[in-house]
């Protein structure tokens, strides 16, 4: 497994589109975080909801996260590289888990990076505008859910990705689903009074995992529980589906 892993880094650093991610990472979180601050009050920039809503800046990492996740699989279908990556490793099972793994690793080093970017932009600045940057164990805690939430979403684009094969479908669906789909159920389950179900679809489990909360979300124990669930639905899925699949 070990070397099925190192295997599949290995894909991920040696193509061009490993610098786009890092790329986007940086400069989305970099211009979140310096358009926070520079128009937020003077007197809010020293308060802990600020600086905890600073550190949530790195949650823009998620997207990268999920693009990964769908990738990692969906690019051997693409390629046809699929066919030798099996023949080395026939049990298919073992090859999705090994990428599930590879994109677990790379998801906390985007978060990570979102996160050095944070500090790198805010605490400079917050300090040359003499506002107070506390070291409070919230922002601690706000950062490990900003990391597991970078894990959570690349999970779910392993068991999308895994589920759909096609690389266009997988990315532009999820996209789709996630900036239109999911608001469009949101508001009829609205119109017939189950607001309530509208919590359990997937990337609304997904933001109430993020630990950062909403009053029409679920809560963050809550929002783990149902995401892994869907995660594990879907990946089961999506195994059961490869593991059937001719490849040729």
């Amino acid at each position: 497994m070990t070397a099925l892993v190192r295997s599949e880094l290995l894909k991920i650093r040696t193509t061009r589109s490993w610098w786009a991610y890092l790329i986007v990472i940086v400069l989305l979180t970099g211009i979140g975080t310096a358009g926070s601050i520079g128009s937020a009050e003077i007197a809010d920039r020293s308060t802990l909801s600020f600086q905890l809503d600073l550190v949530s800046t790195a949650g823009l990492s998620v997207l990268m996260a999920i693009i990964l996740g769908i990738t990692i699989i969906t690019t051997e279908f693409r390629h046809g590289t699929v066919t030798p990556t099996f023949l080395a490793e026939p049990r298919r099972e073992r090859v999705i888990l090994s990428k599930a793994i590879a994109a677990v690793l790379v998801a906390i080093g985007f978060a990570l990076l979102a996160l050095v970017v944070v500090a790198v932009v805010a605490i400079p600045w917050l300090t040359i505008v003499d506002a107070e940057v506390l070291r409070d164990t919230e922002l601690l805690t706000r950062a490990g859910e900003q990391i597991l939430s970078a894990v959570l979403w690349a999970l779910m684009g392993v068991a999308i990705g895994t589920a759909v094969h096609s690389q266009v479908a997988a990315l532009v669906g999820t996209l789709v689903w996630i900036f239109l789909v999911e608001n469009l159920l949101v508001g009829l389950l609205g119109l017939v009074d189950a607001d309530g179900v509208a919590e359990y679809l997937p990337f609304h489990a997904l933001d109430a995992a993020d630990g950062t909360g909403a009053d029409n979300l679920l809560s963050y124990e809550g929002g783990l529980a149902v995401t892994l669930g869907w995660i594990l639905l879907l990946g089961a899925f999506g195994i059961w589906r490869t593991i059937r699949r001719d490849i040729t």
